[in-house]
């Protein structure tokens, strides 16, 4: 997969912006503060339809303008896919070839793409909602039915919800939305936990190179009740759990028990990283997480996704800086951002290709693998 245009408009800090790119490692280098970022979170924008760093999709609307619009066009499966996102005061819209899509679901991972960012370092110690939300939003590439799923979770809980605030409640309603939750969650619950066992199978490897020694890496999964392979017991296991916080939730007034309360923690040497790891640990862990999702989505979907590492190679050696691009497959089109583009290795047979980013504007520049200087193309 490669992502072969893109247009921004009025986006951050993007007034105009139309962009080709090619297959190889794009470097967007500039100072801090000039867009660099803003670049990658447009083109994560498109594969996700949310940001990684702000939950109002208006932020992202240029200041003085009354909407953003990005476009993109990607080469997958031998054929161009056109998207398109639009943003304004009203809401959101999104167009696959054109034509309005009404199912985000199916608009989210037509262009798959994988990022980094230094944000993700307060994974481990941040709330459960956040790993929450990662999960979700890796799982969602991956899967349309799970987005479906989550989706239509998400309504039910809402609607059982305001069942429990009402003054009188009919029991009969609480239950079907009890019943219609639960069969939701037994599919949110064993997607995730297949997730989270691919995912640490796909990322092993990897961080045993980058972190150069034996550590043991693990998770444990905190769902609302002990899993089980066998759908029918995981069903009774619901049912059983969701009963006996019934007279709770009704005190309350919410649903306490569920998949929207659920946890992941993530462990080395069957310590939690959150407490246990040092700084670079946890970089390498999160490192492998990513390259492992790269391997996961290339395993299902038979192309390999866009790499987007943001401000990656700051705070790595230069021993790691080289294992992790020789670790990426050389059909992988990466965009790395940096302040400063003699930080990157350079990989033999590796195509480079360079963009300064000064205040909103980008100008090209290029390099082949092997050389030891950039040089304008």
């Amino acid at each position: 997969m490669n992502l072969s245009n893109l247009t921004l408009r009025n986006f951050r800090n993007y007034e105009k912006a139309d962009l080709e790119f090619e297959h190889g490692i794009h470097l967007i280098t500039g100072k801090n503060a000039q867009g660099k970022t803003n670049l990658l979170e447009a083109i994560a924008y498109l594969s996700t339809t949310r940001s990684h760093r702000t939950n109002d999709d208006q932020d992202m609307i240029q200041e003085g303008k009354d909407a953003f619009v990005l476009r993109a066009s990607i080469h997958k499966h031998m054929k161009q896919v056109e998207l398109r996102a639009a943003v304004n005061e009203q809401g959101k819209n999104l167009f696959l070839y054109r034509t309005p899509i009404k199912r985000v679901s199916n608009f989210i991972g037509e262009l798959n793409a994988v990022l980094f960012c230094p944000d993700d370092m307060s994974l481990f110690q941040a709330s459960p909602k956040v790993r929450r939300r990662f999960i979700d939003m890796e799982l969602s590439k991956l899967s349309k039915s799970y987005t479906r799923m989550l989706n239509e979770a998400h309504k039910l809980l809402k609607e059982r919800n305001a069942c429990l605030k009402q003054d009188t409640i009919d029991p009969t309603y609480l239950e079907v939305l009890t019943q219609q939750l639960i069969e939701k969650q037994i599919v949110i619950i064993r997607q995730r936990h297949r997730f989270l066992i691919d995912l640490l199978e796909n990322c092993h490897t990897f961080y045993k190179d980058l972190s150069n020694d034996d550590t043991k890496l693990a998770f444990c999964y905190h769902s609302c009740v002990e899993y089980s392979e066998n759908e029918m017991e995981l069903k009774q296991r619901l049912i059983k759990k969701y009963e006996k916080n019934k007279e709770r939730d009704l005190f309350l007034k919410q649903t306490t028990t569920g998949f929207h309360k659920e946890d992941f923690m993530f462990l080395i040497n069957d310590k939690e990283v959150s407490s246990y790891a040092s700084q670079g640990q946890k970089r390498s862990v999160l490192l492998s997480m990513k390259i492992g999702m790269v391997s996961m989505i290339a395993s299902l979907i038979h192309e390999y996704p866009v790499l987007l590492l943001d401000d990656v190679f700051s705070e790595l050696d230069e021993y790691r800086k080289q294992k992790l691009l020789i670790a990426l497959p050389k059909d992988v089109q990466i965009f790395i951002t940096t302040t400063d583009v003699n930080e990157i290795p350079i990989i033999e047979d590796r195509r480079y290709i360079l963009w300064n980013v000064d205040h909103g504007c980008i100008t090209r520049e290029t390099a082949e693998g092997g050389c030891n200087k950039w040089r304008k193309m």
